[in-house]
């Protein structure tokens, strides 16, 4: 209606979403122009034709420069509907501007397949309600977990009126009717978390680096972030009062020496603990970090009692000067060994007695892989250098693809240690099935740890600590995505690899002739500084 091309303000242009006629029409172009002109946020387009695709993808190529958002109307209970959007996906290179308006229906709902693409608008047909006792419009409950699931990764609804082949009406959720107050409804029964899950939900698909604490002095904040992670301390502490049962028959005090204390969280659990077992101990805590320091030594004068001997500098190369029973450390990254754990706790080895133990004495790294549209245009935003780099994410809009296999282990104490640092290169291959017709768009990367006995630490999806929020998985892009078939496997090579007083990573992914060539080829992107 003319009235409808009336748009007074930005902000009414914001929440629109303009709805275009087919791409091979000839006013196609005219309107994306005008929504353009309008400052629409998003423009619909209609159903995918599979007879007319390479023409839908390239008329589409064609006019994306004049748009931000274009939403491919994809039907989920269409035969080959995934397939169909993404073939339009590839032909139009994966262009980040292309997004998917994701029309529901009664039928069940492979969430997997679409929780890794660019879904901005999910449509709820009316055929999807049901009537509860009253006669008000509800959903199932396996509709219900769907659409609160979409509601987490933040898309729009809307609530359509279907006739045979096109929308005759359309309310957003916005709307006053029953549905959509339903939907509503729906997003107020979402879970309330605490403080710190809400926290770690802002970091949803955020790319950060990794940190590099050995080569860096890290901030009191960054301190902070960790400390407030109590689960984590706690298997500390119950790791370090196991072990000092264990040892209590010595009749003798024992040793603990906590390296790269930061501020001290550790020395406070293992003080706790061996106040729990009744075991006599002197602490001593090494820290590199000046500024940390300080708060060490604020903290033994006033927290502490002065039972603890602070020690400035490296543990790859301070003394002590008395051997530890008991050393401990927290320098485990996202995949277990990216902060330079295993070079670190070399060095400090010769801190220990011949017959002490090493807390954690054993991580393992896991590697996946991973299909998500979201986080790889936001690596191929950056420089073309960030898709041969790692990162930390916590995934959201992202679908692994399955279970994740082991990479490589470290253990601590270890036999003789070479020089040339050689000892801790690793390599891995892994093959994975997948059950799903999918993009691999990278590799995510979680670890396990062994700290005493029957304690661990994990976020490995699996067995993952629960609580537990000090690491977000790694993700490790592809620069080119490959393409896997339900039912295909995926060989991924992994390699960790060292030199010049530098740990890098490479990785590779190969599936039916495709591959994305080998990553960050001897650290020339992305490396960790010892």
């Amino acid at each position: 209606m003319p009235h409808d091309l009336v748009i007074n303000t930005s902000q009414n242009a914001y929440r629109l979403i303009g709805k275009t006629q087919l791409p091979t029409s000839g006013t196609f172009e005219r309107e994306l122009a005008y929504a353009a002109y309008t400052g629409l946020s998003s423009v619909l387009l209609p159903e995918i034709s599979e007879s007319d695709v390479e023409d839908y993808a390239r008329m589409l190529l064609a006019q994306l420069g004049s748009h931000s958002n274009v939403l491919v109307r994809v039907r989920a209970e269409a035969d080959g509907a995934w397939t169909l959007w993404n073939r339009v996906r590839m032909l139009c290179n994966h262009d980040p501007r292309l997004q998917v308006a994701l029309e529901l229906s009664s039928g069940p709902l492979d969430m997997r397949q679409w929780i890794a693409e660019p879904v901005q608008l999910v449509m709820l047909p009316t055929c999807m309600f049901i009537g509860n006792k009253t006669g008000y419009p509800v959903l199932r409950k396996e509709h219900q977990d769907a659409v609160k699931r979409w509601m987490q990764l933040n898309v729009a609804f809307v609530v359509s009126h279907v006739g045979s082949a096109e929308i005759s009406r359309e309310v957003f959720y916005r709307s006053t009717s029953d549905f959509a107050t339903y939907v509503r409804h729906l997003w107020g029964t979402l879970e309330t978390q605490d403080e710190y899950a809400m926290a770690s939900d802002a970091y949803h698909d955020v790319l950060q680096a990794p940190l590099q604490p050995l080569m860096d002095h890290l901030e009191s904040v960054t301190y902070e972030v960790f400390e407030q992670d109590t689960p984590k301390y706690a298997q500390y502490e119950e790791a370090v009062y196991q072990a000092l049962v264990d040892r209590q028959q010595w009749g003798r005090e024992i040793v603990v020496a906590v390296v790269g204390a930061g501020r001290g969280p550790l020395v406070t659990r293992a003080l706790a603990a061996a106040k729990r077992s009744s075991v006599a101990v002197k602490v001593f805590a090494v820290e590199k970090n000046p500024s940390a320091l300080t708060e060490l030594q604020r903290k033994n004068a006033k927290v502490w009692g002065n039972a603890v001997t602070v020690v400035f500098g490296d543990m790859r190369t301070q003394a002590t000067g008395v051997a530890a029973d008991i050393l401990v450390s927290e320098l485990l990254g996202s995949f277990g060994d990216n902060e330079l754990s295993p070079e670190c706790l070399d060095g400090a080895q010769r801190l220990l007695a011949e017959d002490g133990i090493s807390i954690p004495a054993q991580y393992t790294a896991f590697v996946a892989p991973l299909s998500s549209c979201t986080l790889y245009n936001k690596a191929k935003a950056y420089e073309d250098t960030q898709m041969e780099t790692p990162f930390v994410v916590n995934f959201n809009a992202a679908s692994v693809l399955a279970a994740p296999k082991m990479a490589w282990s470290f253990g601590h104490p270890v036999g003789e240690i070479s020089a040339s640092n050689k000892h801790n290169d690793r390599k891995c291959q892994a093959k994975f099935c997948i059950s799903q017709d999918s993009v691999i768009h990278g590799l995510a990367g979680y670890f396990e740890a062994t700290l005493y006995g029957n304690v661990s630490l994990s976020i490995r999806p699996a067995t993952h600590t629960p609580g537990m929020h000090s690491w977000f998985p790694m993700y490790f892009p592809i620069k080119k995505p490959v393409q896997i078939r339900a039912g295909e496997c995926v060989s991924v090579s992994m390699w960790r690899r060292s030199g010049n007083s530098r740990v890098w990573y490479e990785w590779a992914v190969v599936a039916d002739g495709m591959s994305s060539g080998i990553h960050n080829i001897n650290g020339h992107e992305y490396w960790i500084g010892q």
